[in-house]
């Protein structure tokens, strides 16, 4: 890498976490270079997606310090089931990639610890970022241990769900998010009698299914009103906005290219935050815009509806302060008890959405 301190391979990026990261390292008194890993040439680390699926990884930050240490950086939040994964792999690759001469760390950088952050060197911010690290893989640990394997462990499952969730709950959920809410109530059991523990990982083993439900709803609400043709679908999701101010413009923009990915290109991420814009613009927004836009208002106003917002605004903001961006560590046992009920119980809210005819 080469000595300069200007950020090479740069990619244009809205994420300010990475633009932040960029001024940091271009003002940290200890950096020597640092490089957006991107292009053809792009490091790629391979690991096994949901235990089975092989897949890459693409770290975001290369930064070389004056000390002749080299860091493999990540800058996302917690997104999706697989990044304690990831982050195990990285690990992996630092440790194959270091020598006697090289050293090659792994720093994961949560958007709350780097917002917090007032140091001024790369030194600094690995030891902040320390503690979000050891929580992201020790949420990987317990659930790879066998009493969280569910192996045939139905009876130790429903006498740890008495007096937390409501059983009848539990038994509408189809098998996987069932499966998932167990896991998550075993891991709070384990918790809630030890001191100074992050409830976080309760919520990790909940992610997957709570993105999947709420991707299930939009889809099956909106997929049937979609145009069939390309160049319908391009008018559909891209309507006339000029009327609007800028930061309408942006925001409607920003949701109708998320709703696109989604049920065009069956991906996107964030999805219970996306369901979460869906439903606050079909209840509370009266701009005509047309489009996608008409859909939402008319397929996502059902009975019920408006607490369904209530609770996922709840879930989203409390995913992204305590799990996704880790901006504050979860110790209150109370609010962990609170929240894990609130969650399995808006998973069985969106799932009987998602099932229910179009009213």
């Amino acid at each position: 890498m080469p000595a300069s301190r200007t950020l090479f391979n740069l990619v244009t990026c809205n994420q300010d976490l990475e633009v932040g990261l960029t001024k940091f390292c271009d003002r940290a008194t200890d950096v020597a270079a640092f490089a957006k890993n991107a292009g053809p040439q792009c490091l790629r680390i391979d690991y096994l997606a949901n235990g089975e699926r092989l897949a890459f990884y693409t770290p975001d930050f290369f930064i070389r310090t004056q000390n002749g240490h080299y860091y493999l950086v990540e800058t996302k939040g917690r997104e999706d089931r697989d990044v304690p994964t990831k982050a195990k792999a990285a690990i992996a690759w630092c440790e194959a990639a270091s020598g006697d001469s090289v050293q090659w760390h792994y720093l994961y950088v949560p958007q709350g610890v780097f917002e917090r952050m007032t140091g001024q060197t790369v030194a600094e911010l690995e030891r902040a970022c320390q503690p979000a690290l050891v929580n992201l893989l020790q949420s990987e640990e317990l659930q790879e241990l066998p009493l969280f394997a569910n192996l045939g462990l139905e009876d130790e499952q429903s006498t740890a769900a008495v007096g937390l969730i409501d059983q009848a709950i539990l038994d509408v959920l189809p098998s996987r998010y069932r499966r998932a809410a167990d896991q998550a109530i075993m891991l709070y059991r384990f918790f809630e009698n030890k001191e100074g523990m992050n409830y976080a990982p309760v919520f990790t083993a909940l992610l997957g299914s709570m993105d999947e439900v709420s991707k299930g709803l939009i889809v099956r609400r909106l997929k049937p009103v979609m145009p069939p043709t390309v160049d319908e679908q391009k008018a559909w999701f891209d309507p006339y906005l000029a009327s609007f101010s800028r930061r309408e413009e942006q925001a409607y923009r920003k949701l109708a290219k998320n709703l696109k990915s989604v049920l065009v290109f069956n991906n996107g991420f964030s999805l219970i935050g996306l369901l979460r814009s869906c439903l606050d613009f079909a209840l509370n927004d009266q701009n005509q815009v047309g489009g996608v836009f008409d859909a939402l208002q008319d397929r996502l106003r059902f009975s019920g509806v408006r607490k369904l917002l209530d609770t996922i605004t709840q879930i989203n903001d409390f995913r992204n302060t305590y799990v996704a961006h880790q901006e504050d560590e979860l110790t209150d046992k109370a609010q962990a008890e609170r929240e894990l009920k609130s969650w399995v119980e808006a998973l069985n809210l969106i799932w009987l959405a998602e099932r229910s005819n179009h009213q």
